[in-house]
């Protein structure tokens, strides 16, 4: 019997995956025939959360429960006989860095072997693990990261700070490449740039799913999700988040700028 694969789709931030995701999510109806899809929905108040914090404390007792959570996750899916899994979730990788002083994505090789871990114990010795990481230019990525944890966070620094600060935490690739190096099984790396098909950003997860053609051909485009604040309201956002005002003030003068036209 061909051995069960388990995709683990664990980032990075920034790189698409909410794109990624809700394209999966809004196309579960011919994925499903095939893989079973654990997505944010799943793991965000479980696993993700306690690889979240572990990545901030680095207590040995948050990876345990990060494996803990992940493992009655996994548990609880119906796989049948052959069905593949594909799980994807960000925030497995840790935290975003430059949120709330997070420097960068260190945990992450310690996460991925405890989730290939638990893969195994739930899924047999046999089970074939896959780690596809999406990665994008630093530059691109690193101000990416300030306009996403400007507008989700009170972030204070302005963006030359920023930039300078967390600089080291851009290289996604050489992070990926520490994860193959912590893990047994195979570590898929794909930089976002190019990947303009039907099937978008989701396309390498798609060839790893092997889905029948017939239900390839089904899957629908979605456009981009989460988008962040275009540069012009950047000053705005930064002085909001230095401001005086309740974070409940601050978030409702946030909406009303992105909804006014500050998003892109």
């Amino acid at each position: 019997m061909t051995p069960r694969r388990i995709i683990v789709h664990a980032g990075f931030h920034k790189t698409g995956t909410t794109t990624v995701q809700t394209h999966l999510r809004e196309n579960g109806r011919f994925i499903w025939p095939k893989s079973a899809l654990v997505l944010p929905g799943r793991t965000r108040g479980r696993a993700a959360l306690m690889a979240v914090r572990y990545s901030r404390l680095g207590a040995p007792a948050l990876l345990e429960a990060f494996a803990d959570d992940l493992h009655a996750t996994l548990s609880g899916l119906d796989v049948g006989q052959s069905r593949k899994v594909l799980i994807s979730d960000e925030n497995l990788a840790g935290r975003m860095p430059g949120r709330d002083g997070q420097m960068a994505y260190g945990a992450t090789p310690a996460l991925m072997a405890a989730a290939e871990d638990v893969i195994h114990r739930v899924f047999g010795d046999q089970a074939e693990v896959i780690f596809h990481f999406s990665t994008r230019d630093p530059e691109s990525w690193l101000r990416s990261t300030y306009r996403h944890n400007l507008r989700t966070s009170r972030l204070t620094m302005d963006q030359d700070a920023y930039l300078d600060t967390y600089r080291n935490a851009a290289d996604l690739r050489a992070v990926a490449e520490n994860v193959a190096g912590a893990v047994k099984g195979r570590v898929q790396i794909r930089d976002v740039s190019g990947l303009d098909g039907p099937e978008g950003l989701s396309a390498p997860l798609i060839d790893l799913l092997e889905l029948p053609g017939h239900l390839r051909r089904g899957l629908k485009p979605l456009p981009p999700q989460n988008i962040g604040p275009d540069d012009h309201i950047l000053d705005d956002l930064l002085r909001l988040n230095r401001s005086d005002l309740s974070d409940d003030d601050v978030q409702a003068a946030k909406v009303k700028l992105m909804k006014d036209g500050g998003a892109s």
